[in-house]
């Protein structure tokens, strides 16, 4: 039964908060064990041995919760695969594929058309159903082939220092075969927001790349 009607982006919000919460948990019994417990007591063993087995069960702890709260959202596939593309917890893949466009849009408030950061009368990226337009070309989803990734110059660097962005290849209305790149920096959006979109129209009408995350 679905109890989260919150929309995607504030559930995804939600569970990074949650994340963090249990990540300080874990941390705060490692310190407790630690700096607190000197072993000049026989009960002291006992509680070590309770926190690692608390520390342990906290590493899964997020994995079920989360499992829960997407299992009761009202979209429960596109925010899988959302949590899964940004490597938020253990991967799922539950939840219909097939649902209604023009309710989700709605329900979720998502803009389907965005804009370059510097000039907002001018539109870069474009969601039309089974279309989706960038730098004024024209793709249909059935052959857009894309995928969301660390991009850097210095991939094998310590540290390596570089952006997250969504490469795609595909044919234009000339039916001439592009590749070519989307850099969140450039555009007024919620990254996650466009991440979010590429997911439900590559469901609905594409080759559901989202999948392999």
């Amino acid at each position: 039964m679905e109890i989260f009607s919150l929309k995607i982006l504030t559930i995804i919000k939600l569970l990074y908060v949650l994340r963090a919460l249990i990540i300080i948990m874990i941390l705060g019994i490692f310190g407790f064990l630690i700096f607190v417990i000197r072993f000049n007591d026989p009960n002291d063993f006992t509680l070590w041995i309770l926190g690692i087995v608390a520390v342990f069960f906290g590493r899964n702890l997020f994995n079920y919760l989360k499992r829960i709260i997407i299992s009761k959202a009202k979209y429960p596939l596109p925010t899988n695969l959302l949590c899964n593309i940004l490597e938020l917890g253990k991967p799922y893949y539950f939840g219909k594929d097939q649902f209604d466009l023009d309710e989700m849009i709605n329900d979720n408030q998502f803009p389907l058309t965005f804009y370059y950061i510097n000039n907002h009368q001018h539109p870069i990226l474009q969601f039309d159903k089974d279309k989706i337009l960038f730098h004024g070309q024209e793709y249909h989803w059935e052959n857009f082939n894309w995928k969301y990734f660390f991009y850097s110059e210095n991939p094998n660097a310590y540290k390596p220092q570089g952006k997250y962005l969504i490469e795609f290849y595909a044919s234009n209305q000339n039916n001439t075969r592009i590749k070519n790149k989307i850099e969140f920096e450039k555009i007024k959006a919620d990254e996650n927001e466009v991440i979010l979109l590429f997911v439900i129209h590559d469901l609905l009408f594409g080759t559901k790349k989202s999948y392999y995350y």
